[in-house]
């Protein structure tokens, strides 16, 4: 009796350590959930359920709204401005992991941060600790670049890396296990020690590329004004100086010829038209009674019944501004290039003209110098 009591106290330890260790593993490898649905997604609520907790917000917000009347008679209170550049550090972990059945026997070890949240002293150990390596100097091991402005992620046992990279990693790998030292369950804390290095090493390169620049140009303006006093240093910065102010009077001087050489070009371009203007005035002013019937001739051959200025017949009756008599027999101005208009409408076109030499006008229809001729329609 006494030995089947004993198999059976044994049995039932083995039984417990069993189960203890099954529990461990279906925690420690993330496969609590068994089904084909992806443990990280089981807890997910499904779409319909998210867009009605939406709408649920919306209703209470809108319900719970209060309206406000600003006559702007009370003035508002002056709220704090919050400093921007300050950079607060904050735990990421509400509460540690609880301990497994087969930690709480003793039977695999556990990490002493796994029973409670580290202090701000232990976070202070745990920062000092990585500073001494200069982990934040160095670039994230996961990504292999610097830490820049983005948010760092301090891990209890001291290592350092990318919020990004480290939520990245533990999404695809399925365990909270530090990619450094593959240290459990560790505690996680946001710190901003490598954005301040990174912010100083950049304040650093500004400084200096700015302070080598001055240099540079200081020097280079020393020795423009200063000759050296080494004879053979002293004939080359002559030299320079006689080339360099050589150098500037040759590009004067061609600036200077080709200026005139234009200016020249165009002063005979204008020459020539004038020439030409002014042999087309002697001949349209040399236009005898002969040419004028030829022309008139011309513009009848034409049979053109509307005026191309006001789209009107030229033979139309018109209604004068003064009276409401009608007018008949309205002028029409006969050109020299056989094209006729209505006097007015040439008139009226002739004193919107931006030049105003009368022998520099142009038919509005063929572009050539004119002489004009009133006749009756």
């Amino acid at each position: 009796l006494m030995m089947n009591k004993k198999q059976l106290q044994t049995s039932e330890k083995a039984t417990l350590v069993a189960v203890a260790y099954q529990d461990h593993l279906l925690k420690d490898l993330a496969i609590n959930n068994l089904s084909l649905v992806d443990p990280f997604k089981a807890n997910r609520p499904s779409l319909s359920q998210r867009l009605k907790e939406q709408e649920h917000r919306r209703k209470v917000a809108i319900k719970n709204a209060k309206s406000t009347i600003d006559t702007g008679i009370k003035r508002k209170k002056a709220l704090p401005q919050k400093d921007v550049n300050k950079q607060s550090e904050y735990v990421l972990d509400p509460k540690p992991r609880p301990l497994t059945l087969a930690q709480k026997f003793g039977l695999i070890p556990h990490n002493k941060d796994q029973k409670k949240l580290l202090t701000e002293s232990e976070w202070g150990e745990v920062k000092k600790t990585s500073m001494l390596r200069d982990d934040f100097k160095s670039p994230c091991v996961i990504c292999k670049d610097d830490f820049r402005v983005a948010d760092q992620v301090l891990l209890s046992c001291s290592h350092v890396f990318h919020r990004a990279c480290l939520k990245a990693f533990e999404r695809f790998s399925g365990q909270k296990t530090c990619p450094m030292c593959r240290r459990q369950q560790y505690q996680t804390r946001v710190v901003h020690e490598g954005t301040k290095h990174f912010k100083h090493k950049s304040a650093t390169k500004i400084q200096s590329t700015w302070r080598g620049f001055v240099v540079r140009k200081w020097y280079e303006e020393l020795r423009r004004s200063h000759p050296p006093k080494n004879p053979i240093l002293r004939k080359k910065f002559f030299e320079d100086k006689l080339a360099e102010i050589t150098d500037r009077f040759v590009a004067e001087t061609m600036g200077d010829t080709v200026d005139r050489f234009l200016q020249d070009i165009d002063q005979s371009v204008q020459s020539s038209r004038n020439i030409f203007r002014h042999f087309e005035n002697t001949q349209l002013n040399t236009l005898t009674r002969e040419q004028w019937t030829d022309i008139e001739l011309r513009a009848t051959e034409r049979g053109v019944t509307e005026c191309p200025i006001c789209l009107r017949g030229l033979a139309d009756c018109r209604h004068s501004n003064e009276t409401t008599a009608i007018v008949k027999n309205e002028p029409i101005a006969l050109l020299s290039c056989s094209h006729v208009f209505h006097a007015t409408c040439l008139n009226a076109l002739e004193s919107f003209s931006m030049d105003n030499d009368v022998t520099s006008f142009k038919c509005p229809v063929c572009r050539s110098l004119y002489r004009k001729r009133i006749v009756e329609c």
